[in-house]
């Protein structure tokens, strides 16, 4: 009886003991978290561009007009495709066609001057050949009267006299032709080089009447016109963006001066000179122009993988790849530092136009079959909460490549753990009670 006596005592002592553990643990309050459990998988490092790049052509070109005039037609219209030296403008002509006739008769006069010259040339030559033997003929008959007079006393002083005059005139005349012979050479070469100078004037006035038709520089698109028929255009001035002038900048094609952007590029909607007569893009390969932070400037490499999304569709992933990175670093407006990056569409670009807006994320570094922690369940990407036994357990967590989605575990966690994902929660502190939901806005 007195061992269960004590045995009660005890029993009764521990139950007082025990009935205020037990309604603290009852009143403890239960925290509702959201949780994943861990799992192996693929991972991408990743880098967002600084903000929104454009779709651009590889080849865009505003296009003046190389000459003064009035605009007669305008063969083409926005929109159409063209081939390169297809006329895009038309300008009177008038006064180059009259400049390219006047060249074309002078060259005409100058080369019929040069075959007479060449031909009085050849006379001559044949003219000097018979004056040569009467000239020897002369001089022998002048010796001969001369050699009998003097030596037989035959013939007269005035005999001799008339010998030696004929004689002497055929013999100037000899020499005078011969030396206009000599001048032949120099005459005929100035005469060249003369009808050389009206044949390059000829060709300039054809390149200038050439210029009166503005030509497409490329095969592409028109985008853009900015003249009418009867506006006026000055050398290298057309129709402005807004009030009708514009200027050119030279063109691969006479009369396609342009004010071009290739591997650099210029998208559909340019900011540019105000001086074009038309804007032409090569809708036949595209590539998007990003600006990045020049925080990732050493972290970009060509060749690497890109995913590029367009607000036109919002579901569709364009992959393609990183073909150029600007070697500089600019200042922009804002005072923040980019450096551009140019990326080649690999699939799909036949949905794109020039000058959509793109959102491109550079694939720095993947792996394959690594334990992945949502980014957004870890605390400064140094710590999370796990839950085991129905408490929320603090642990260090060490991790490596990833994105703003998830991150590549190196330590401190393993697969299969339930993590929680909700560490935004205020109440949320190591070894706190916790309750596992499916979302917290449906207990809201």
């Amino acid at each position: 009886m007195a061992t269960i006596r004590k045995l009660l005592g005890w029993l009764i002592f521990i139950t007082v003991l025990s009935v205020p553990a037990a309604y603290f643990y009852m009143q403890e309050p239960v925290i509702n978290v959201t949780a994943i459990t861990l799992r192996r998988g693929h991972i991408e490092e990743t880098i967002a561009s600084f903000s929104a790049g454009t779709v651009e052509p590889e080849k865009s070109s505003m296009v003046a007009a190389e000459t003064i005039g009035k605009v007669v037609a305008i063969p083409v219209t926005e929109g159409a495709r063209v081939k390169a030296g297809d006329v895009l403008v038309e300008l009177d002509c008038t006064q180059q066609a009259y400049q390219v006739e006047q060249a074309e008769i002078r060259l005409a006069q100058t080369e019929t001057a040069l075959k007479l010259l060449k031909q009085q040339y050849q006379n001559d030559i044949s003219r000097i050949s018979t004056l040569k033997r009467t000239r020897d003929i002369a001089a022998r008959e002048f010796d001969r009267d001369k050699s009998l007079y003097e030596q037989e006393d035959i013939g007269s002083q005035s005999m001799v006299n008339l010998s030696e005059i004929n004689f002497h005139q055929v013999d100037d005349t000899y020499k005078n032709l011969n030396n206009l012979l000599n001048l032949y050479p120099l005459r005929i070469e100035e005469a060249e080089t003369g009808l050389k100078a009206i044949e390059i004037m000829r060709k300039q006035a054809a390149v200038t009447l050439n210029w009166t038709k503005v030509r497409a520089p490329f095969d592409g698109i028109v985008a853009k016109i900015y003249l009418e028929v009867g506006e006026s255009v000055g050398a290298g001035f057309g129709g402005d963006l807004s009030t009708g002038s514009a200027m050119s900048m030279g063109g691969g094609i006479p009369g396609a001066g342009a004010l071009t952007g290739g591997a650099s590029g210029i998208g559909a909607m340019p900011v540019s000179s105000p001086m074009a007569v038309a804007h032409i893009i090569d809708d036949s390969d595209l590539y998007v122009k990003a600006p990045f932070d020049e925080a990732v400037f050493g972290r970009i490499k060509v060749g690497e993988k890109v995913r590029v999304t367009v607000d036109a569709y919002r579901d569709v992933e364009f992959p393609g790849r990183v073909s150029f990175i600007a070697p500089t670093v600019a200042r922009n407006m804002d005072l923040s530092r980019t450096f551009e990056v140019e990326v080649l569409i690999e699939e799909g670009k036949e949905k794109l136009v020039p000058g959509m807006s793109a959102d491109v994320i550079v694939i720095a570094d993947e792996k394959d079959d690594v334990l992945l922690v949502p980014s957004e369940a870890l605390i400064r990407e140094e710590e999370g909460f796990v839950v085991k036994d129905g408490r929320a357990v603090r642990r260090k967590v060490a991790v490596g490549i990833g994105n703003w989605l998830e991150r590549e575990v190196l330590d401190g966690l393993k697969e299969g753990e339930t993590l929680i994902t909700s560490i935004g929660i205020k109440e949320l502190q190591d070894g706190c009670k916790v309750n596992i939901v499916e979302s917290l806005e449906s207990l809201l």
